[in-house]
């Protein structure tokens, strides 16, 4: 009744806003039909037009939520009624109290429930070669702009759209930049020779729980900070051979922690979805199958961890904007949740095939993003409830379960990193507390302003997921079948890759606890000193600091032994090598503790001198690379980006000391091609000065260069690029067949810690292992000399610390990290990725340590 009596009351309105001017619709301001064939809005033109629609409409408005890595706007648009727009700023409050339901009174909580409205976020385009959406979101405006549906407009009243048209806007003017370029040529179409994100392309879905990139950051803000949505719907595109469209729900596993009530709701506003499409006759519409819901990567996938309802929708790609025609017998399943294209309970319309165009795209798109705007106001007050329910339930679990609390250690290796975890966590919006007073709990006392990590309160999944290992739930589709694999990585724990000492408590907390909005860091003063000053190599930062100083000329070592209180690795900087003030800033900036000597540190130490790094840029994209990129960007290492070009005239052996490959197959390291039989004829080629790989004369000028006293690093897979070209006595244990599955897993690594390789490492550590190479080495000729930095443990029992993982006997006392010499020259091979999406914070130091130059000294 109540909302026959609004649809009534809103009939009667449209006579009254009659005569207002309406914002022209996209086609018209663009000159084609929105999904036209090989018509693409740029961003810069979808902007625009936003901001059109935004001044002709009193239902639209737009906020900055930030901009993105290369300074491209980021805006939120904001739409619902009138009416609504009037009080923003009170649904926001509202929905802000309600993520807080331990801050708020039951009765009190009923009365916003009733008065709120629901706050969904939709977010487009993160995947930037999957351009449907963003051009949708110009349509979907306007509709919602001029709409005189009774129905519609009583959605609005209920519901606060917030519209993120791009959250990768610097791809959009990439993808579309490259595809005009080659429009109406044998590349149209076709993949670009870099990455579409500027660091990290496809994984800037990645990384959603350590907010590492720009454009993450500003989606959290959005999430946890200011709008506090109930609902977040992701829309995205997948390959263009199987279904049509995904929709929610999704399929096995499921993470224990998440609130069984996301996903009824998923299916409710899945469900209305997959009817609205059906109606509309759009065929080939799927769910339960392929995406999972256990992986919190992602971006509505962290949000199940916080009482937010998160769906996606994945709908089939055309080539960018030009269509494609899909031959029956091309169709196929073979996904998780469709062993075959065939009709099925959870895929009762197959399409037949036919011409796919971006039109279709945006067409099932608009029909989806309408379905879940209707499913979020019918079920308004049921979501509002919802939501507040699940973090009360959160809390009262914290309260009255196991965990009470975790305690951040005092007494950390890496003095840096445990502040590092809690700003994490608060930009998360998980609340962080210090102790206003020593403490003790059990036998275990604790100082004034050790940060104590209640467990109640509303993010306690989230917490439960993040800050314990991961044990993947070996879900089978039948008794006895095999393990349904994951979709993504099976290990996130913070604690683990951070290198973190954190405890888990069940008695009472502190009574005087103070809120912290940013981390307290190690002190930094900086004392005089006779003897210079010593920081230690554990130290996450201390790498910004040596280069900063190194750039600037000054004279630093490494200690090869402890010294007055320190480890093997630590910083030593002597007495006037930098200003003491200047060292105090620095110190300050960095969070890095700096301890005065009495004396110089007896014993022999390596001075250290910058090398001039070349990190390897194959013009088939590679994330590693990018990530490797932004983190020698991050810790300020000088580097230049290598191509192809610059080994095969072997201009390389001038500019550089060091060459870093990341983690790249050997065959595209090579030639430029994936290694499978004739990819040339199922991968669509680059333009022809982008093709190709080092080649064999490139490959020649980088051997001699090693025999002459380069170094070279690989990373994981390129590992097996220098093990052939430099005829290395070592192999690949896992390379012919030895069968080790771990899709993402943390295993624990033994490591010499006097080598300096090792540096700043503890003699165990946790290293990201995914379908990486294991080392079996040997005694070598007067050649070669090798050493094992850091390798497997003995037994398989002991080397999975997170994750899944299966065949870790395979593993047992195989090498993880090789330095060789090689003539004069010297190759690292690191046989996993050490810097994996910015995530495994621990061993970032086996990369950084071996991008210096070391001179052996000895004591004055």
């Amino acid at each position: 009744m109540r909302r026959l009596l609004a649809i009534t009351a809103l009939a009667f309105s449209l006579a009254a806003g009659a005569d207002a001017e309406l914002p022209p619709p996209p086609e018209q301001f663009l000159g084609h039909r929105v999904g036209a064939d090989h018509k693409l809005a740029p961003w810069p033109r979808v902007l625009e037009y936003l901001r059109l629609v935004d001044e002709a409409s009193d239902r639209v408005a737009i906020e900055s939520a930030g901009s993105s890595t290369l300074g491209n706007e980021m805006p939120l648009v904001i739409l619902t009624s009138p009416a609504n727009h009037q009080r923003l700023d009170r649904w926001r409050d509202v929905a802000r109290q309600l993520a807080n339901p331990d801050r708020l009174a039951p009765e009190a909580a009923g009365q916003l429930i009733a008065e709120g409205k629901a706050i969904a976020l939709v977010t487009c385009t993160i995947h930037s070669t999957e351009v449907g959406s963003t051009q949708m979101a110009m349509e979907f405006v306007w509709q919602f702009a001029t709409t005189e549906d009774p129905e519609r407009r009583a959605w609005m009243e209920d519901v606060v759209l917030l519209l993120m048209p791009s959250i990768n806007p610097d791809g959009q003017v990439m993808v579309i930049d490259w595809y005009e370029r080659y429009l109406g040529t044998e590349f149209e179409g076709g993949r670009m020779p870099w990455l579409y994100h500027h660091y990290v392309g496809h994984d800037n879905n990645r990384d959603f729980y350590m907010l590492t990139q720009k454009e993450t950051r500003a989606v959290n803000r959005v999430l946890y900070h200011r709008w506090f949505p109930q609902v977040f719907l992701d829309e995205h595109q997948m390959g263009s051979l199987g279904p049509r469209m995904f929709v929610p729900p999704q399929t096995d596993p499921l993470d224990p922690e998440i609130h069984s009530l996301i996903f009824r709701q998923a299916d409710v506003i899945g469900t209305n979805m997959s009817f609205r499409l059906e109606e509309a006759g759009k065929t080939g519409v799927g769910h339960n199958m392929i995406y999972d819901s256990y992986w919190p990567g992602g971006t509505r996938n962290t949000a199940w961890w916080k009482n937010v309802t998160g769906l996606l929708t994945e709908v089939a790609s055309a080539r960018i904007a030009s269509p494609i025609r899909i031959e029956p017998g091309e169709l196929r399943g073979g996904y998780k949740g469709l062993p075959e294209y065939a009709r099925r309970a959870n895929f009762p319309s197959p399409w037949p095939g036919g011409w796919w165009r971006l039109r279709d795209i945006v067409d099932y798109e608009l029909i989806a993003t309408w379905a879940y705007l209707e499913a979020v106001a019918e079920n308004r007050r049921e979501i509002l409830r919802n939501f507040h329910r699940m973090g009360a339930a959160a809390v009262t679990a914290g309260r009255d379960g196991s965990p009470a609390a975790w305690i951040v250690e005092p007494e950390q290796h890496d003095p840096v990193a445990a502040g590092r975890l809690v700003e994490l966590l608060i930009e998360h919006g998980v609340r962080v507390y210090a102790a206003e007073a020593p403490f003790t709990i059990g036998r275990t006392s604790y100082p004034a302003g050790t940060a104590v990590i209640p467990a109640a309160q509303p993010y306690r999944p989230f917490l439960l997921t993040m800050l314990r290992p991961q044990r993947y739930p070996e879900v089978t589709p039948y008794a006895g079948g095999p393990v349904i694999p994951p979709y993504d990585v099976t290990s996130w724990s913070l604690p683990i890759s951070m290198g973190v000492e954190l405890s888990e408590v069940d008695a009472p907390l502190p009574a005087a606890l103070t809120p912290l909005d940013q981390p307290v860091w190690p002190q930094a003063g900086v004392a005089a000193a006779a003897g210079g000053h010593r920081v230690p190599h554990a130290a996450d930062s201390v790498y910004v600091l040596v280069n900063r100083l190194l750039a600037r000329g000054g004279e630093l070592y490494w200690l090869t032994g402890a010294a007055q209180g320190g480890a093997a690795g630590d910083l030593w900087i002597p007495p006037g090598a930098v200003d003491p003030a200047e060292l105090e800033r620095l110190a300050g900036e960095l969070h890095l503790p700096v301890a005065p000597l009495d004396a110089a540190p007896e014993g022999s130490r390596w001075r250290l001198a910058a090398a001039r790094v070349g990190l390897y840029k194959p013009w088939v994209a590679s994330m590693d690379e990018g990530w490797t990129r932004f983190l020698l960007e991050r810790y300020e290492f000088p580097f230049v980006n290598l191509h192809n070009a610059d080994f095969a005239d072997g201009g390389f052996r001038s500019r550089v000391d060091v060459v870093l490959f990341p983690d790249v197959d050997r065959s595209i390291i090579a030639d430029g091609k994936p290694d499978f039989p004739n990819a040339e004829r199922f991968v669509s080629p680059l333009p022809p000065e982008y093709a190709g790989g080092i080649g064999a004369e490139g490959g020649e000028q980088l051997r001699e260069w090693v025999e002459q006293g380069g170094t070279v690093v690989a990373l994981d897979s390129s590992c097996a690029y220098l093990i052939d070209l430099l005829a290395l006595p070592l192999s690949d244990a896992l390379a012919n067949g030895e069968e080790v599955e771990a899709p993402g897993t943390m295993v624990r690594l033994l490591v010499d810690t006097d080598h300096p390789l090792g540096y700043g490492l503890r003699r165990e550590e946790a290293a990201y292992f995914a379908g990486s190479p294991a080392f079996r080495t040997t005694v070598p000729d007067a050649r070669y000399e090798r050493h094992v930095v850091a390798r497997y443990p003995d037994h398989r029992d002991d080397i999975p610390l997170s994750g899944y993982i299966r065949g870790a006997d395979r593993l047992t006392r195989l090498a993880a990290v090789v330095e060789m010499r090689v003539g004069r020259g010297r190759v690292v091979l690191i046989g996993f990725r050490a810097q994996h999406r910015a995530q495994p914070l621990r061993t970032f130091k086996l990369l950084f340590n071996a991008l210096y130059r070391l001179t052996a000294g000895q004591a004055d």
